[in-house]
């Protein structure tokens, strides 16, 4: 069976300016997406049973994981109770250096600076089913970095999430998609059994699990947006 990982980051967000759009999902289109999901037969599960699931060949029909980059405050804020409704948990890449603080690597790119949830709100979604996974700490390009400094960083990334939170990250994401030939064997060496790129389409059995493709959500989807994305898209492939 395939497993469709969704990648979403903000939800909610206020938007004042098209660049407010930028990796930022609607509340309503949010909820509408989840519940178009509920209607087709999905369940959500954390990426780390996902993926345990797809390798022992015991993935149920119709699973999907939901997973947020970088830990923003308006997931907690508007994703969360959303989900909490189905039930479903989801998965959250968080950048440890900038817990409780800003998305400060988008600060030089221009794009609006945001609250990221801190390690109170990241333990209280733990507790209540959530996967909090690893993302590096200070979310650098880790193709143009030195092998020992990216697997630095994704150790201590690791590292800090297993000290304030409740239960160790086994799953990782790569900052901005970045990786070069040796990346993902790092990240093996770093302790994680898997890891999501940006790379659009859907897991199966046979994926390389530290070089996982999802299905990008973005502003303008919407439900048909989702859907085509979901079920028709890789249908084309």
């Amino acid at each position: 069976m395939p497993l469709p990982i969704l990648m979403y980051h903000k939800v909610g967000a206020p938007v004042a300016s098209k660049a407010d759009t930028f990796l930022n999902v609607s509340a309503k289109s949010f909820a509408r997406q989840m519940r178009l999901l509920m209607r087709l037969g999905y369940t959500g599960i954390t990426l780390a049973e996902g993926c345990e699931r797809l390798a022992a060949g015991s993935l149920p029909r119709r699973t999907v994981c939901v997973t947020f980059d970088d830990g923003y405050a308006s997931v907690g804020d508007h994703a969360a109770p959303i989900l909490d409704a189905y039930g479903w948990p989801a998965t959250v890449f968080v950048p440890t250096a900038y817990v409780g603080g800003e998305n400060q690597w988008d600060g030089m790119n221009g794009h609006p600076l945001l609250p990221i949830m801190n390690w109170s709100r990241l333990r209280e979604l733990q507790e209540a089913g959530w996967e909090m996974a690893a993302h590096t700490r200070t979310h650098p390009r880790l193709e143009t970095l030195g092998d020992d400094e990216a697997l630095r960083e994704m150790r201590e990334g690791r590292d800090d999430l297993t000290n304030n939170l409740t239960a160790p990250a086994r799953t990782f994401c790569y900052p901005f998609g970045g990786i070069n030939a040796r990346t993902p064997q790092l990240a093996r060496e770093a302790g994680f059994v898997a890891a999501c790129t940006t790379k659009s389409g859907v897991a199966r059995h046979d994926s390389d699990p530290f070089l996982l493709p999802r299905v990008k959500v973005a502003y303008r989807d919407d439900v048909w947006g989702l859907f085509y994305r979901l079920v028709i898209r890789p249908r084309l492939n």
